[in-house]
Formats: C-alpha cells, sequence, structure tokens
C-alpha cells in the first residue's frame, strides 16, 4: 500500500512501499506539532495579524519593501473578504485562521492529513498565518472545479500560471470557468469599492517589482522562474503528468521563502481530486 491512492496513469505515487505503520505515529507527531506552533507566541500569525488590521482606506499603504510581512499586497476582494476579521478578538482570529489551514489540509489528504503537517513549509506555514496551504488546496479542488484558481490568481498571481494546463490541453470549459468566476469577482469589487482601490493595488505591484528580493529568499528572479514554471505545466499537460502543476506553483511563488514549497502537498491529494477534465 502507497501514502497515495491508486488510479490513473496521471495518479501521484511515492514510492512503492508500505506507509501505512508509519501514519498514526507520524499523524501524533504532526499533533503535536501543531501544538507547539501555539506554545510559542512570539512573532506567530503574523501574516494573519496583517489581514486582520489591514487598512481598509488604504489598504497598500504599508508596501515599502518585501521584508514588511504585516504588509497587505492581495487583490481588493481580499481587503473585502478580511474585513470582517476586525470585528473578532485577534488572538480568536488566529486560532479560526489556524483551524482553517488544518482543515484545508485535511481537504486535501484525509487519512495523513497531519502527517502533513510535518513537512517544514507547512509548518512554517501554519505558525505564520500565510495562505500557502490554501493555495495547495486550490490546486487540488481546481481540478474538478477551476474556476479555484481564482483564488491563486487574485492572492499571490504568479501561482496562477498552473492555469496553462488547460490552455495546452485545449480545456476551454475550464478556461471559461477560470475567467468567468476572476471576472465575477472583480466585477463585484469594481461595483462596491470603486476602481481607484484597484489603481492602487496595480502601483503596489509595480512598486514591489522593482523591491530586492528579501533577505533569506532564493535570488531567484520571479519572472525567469514564472516562464520555467509555465514551460513545465506546458510539458505535463501536453503529457498528462498532473504532478508538474503543483511542482510549477511552488516555482512561480513571488518570493522563494520556505514557504514557497507548500503547494507540495498538493502531491498527496486523496483519490477524491482526481481529474475530470479531458483533453479535446
Amino acid at each position: 500500500m502507497t501514502l497515495l491512492a491508486t488510479g490513473e496513469a496521471t495518479r501521484f505515487h511515492l514510492a512503492r512501499w508500505d506507509w501505512e505503520p508509519l501514519r498514526l505515529p507520524l499523524s501524533v507527531m504532526g499533533a503535536l506539532a501543531v501544538v507547539a506552533a501555539f506554545a510559542f507566541p512570539v512573532n506567530h500569525s503574523f501574516d494573519v495579524q496583517g489581514f486582520w488590521s489591514v487598512d481598509l482606506d488604504q489598504p497598500y499603504s504599508r508596501i515599502t519593501s518585501l521584508t514588511d510581512f504585516y504588509a497587505f499586497r492581495y487583490a481588493p476582494p481580499f481587503v473585502l473578504l478580511f474585513a470582517p476579521l476586525r470585528l473578532l478578538p485577534l488572538e480568536v482570529v488566529m486560532v479560526g485562521w489556524a483551524v482553517l489551514q488544518l482543515v484545508a489540509l485535511w481537504s486535501i489528504n484525509r487519512r495523513w492529513f497531519l502527517a502533513l503537517v510535518l513537512f517544514p513549509p507547512v509548518w512554517v506555514d501554519l505558525n505564520a498565518g500565510n495562505v500557502n496551504i490554501f493555495l495547495a488546496a486550490m490546486i487540488v479542488a481546481g481540478w474538478r472545479y477551476p474556476g479555484a484558481w481564482v483564488f491563486g490568481l487574485l492572492s499571490k498571481i504568479t501561482p496562477g500560471v498552473g492555469i496553462v494546463w488547460f490552455a495546452v490541453r485545449r480545456d476551454w470549459r475550464a478556461l471559461a470557468w477560470i475567467a468567468g468566476v476572476t471576472a465575477g469577482v472583480v466585477a463585484a469589487s469594481l461595483l462596491v469599492q470603486g476602481p481607484g482601490i484597484w489603481g492602487d493595488w496595480f502601483a503596489s505591484l509595480q512598486r514591489m517589482s522593482t523591491m530586492p528580493i528579501a533577505p533569506g529568499a532564493l535570488p531567484i528572479p520571479v519572472v525567469p522562474r514564472v516562464i520555467a514554471a509555465a514551460l513545465l505545466v506546458a510539458w505535463g499537460g501536453l503529457t498528462d503528468r498532473q504532478w508538474t502543476v503543483p511542482v510549477a506553483v511552488s516555482i512561480a511563488m513571488p518570493s522563494l521563502w520556505v514557504v514557497a514549497a507548500t503547494p507540495l502537498v498538493a502531491l498527496a491529494r486523496d483519490r477524491y481530486g482526481a481529474s475530470v477534465t479531458q483533453t479535446t
């Protein structure tokens, strides 16, 4: 028995040995790691603190460097999404966010989700309260519900390179869903927030593109990485290799911190996440 469910040729597989005896001890260790994430609260959940404290009038005013972890960098619809968080105490938001991250891990692989906490990028993401675990869940959901890719396109942008898969396979229905959902979210935002905040966001993207790579991240510019990721996904789509999608998403992350590898846990998806797209 392998860690991953067996199935069609495009499924992901680990080495073929019996992983099942490791499931319980690894899951126990993963549960202890979750407890440890809250036992040492210094600098805990700084990303979700940034979501909670976002200035609704000038959400992008804090973007002066790539090292300010409390700065808000996501598209305007996320300002609306996170605005209600201010109605709750920060401590409640931090715990609730971590619970949602664990639920996202569970959606990727139900039996092994606590064991996946031991993957260092996942544990760091749990500590930081970022959205990278949700990106992994997006990849899994995106095989069946392509519109889920709107999350990657409007959060970190570059992980949206995964939709090249649908383009090279000429899956126009999936691309239509992605385009339609994205357009609907943008239209709703423009109606509620107005175009000014979108101008501010595009200006912030321009500023960030000229900022030096932050210390601690691999010094590889994002543009050549996105190109390489797109080529990888294109090859994967043409040769029916689904594993190229999460790998490409990790390669294309805006900054190559350790958490950039978090989307790789999408490789451990459960059977129910099998692709339903077909080459036409």
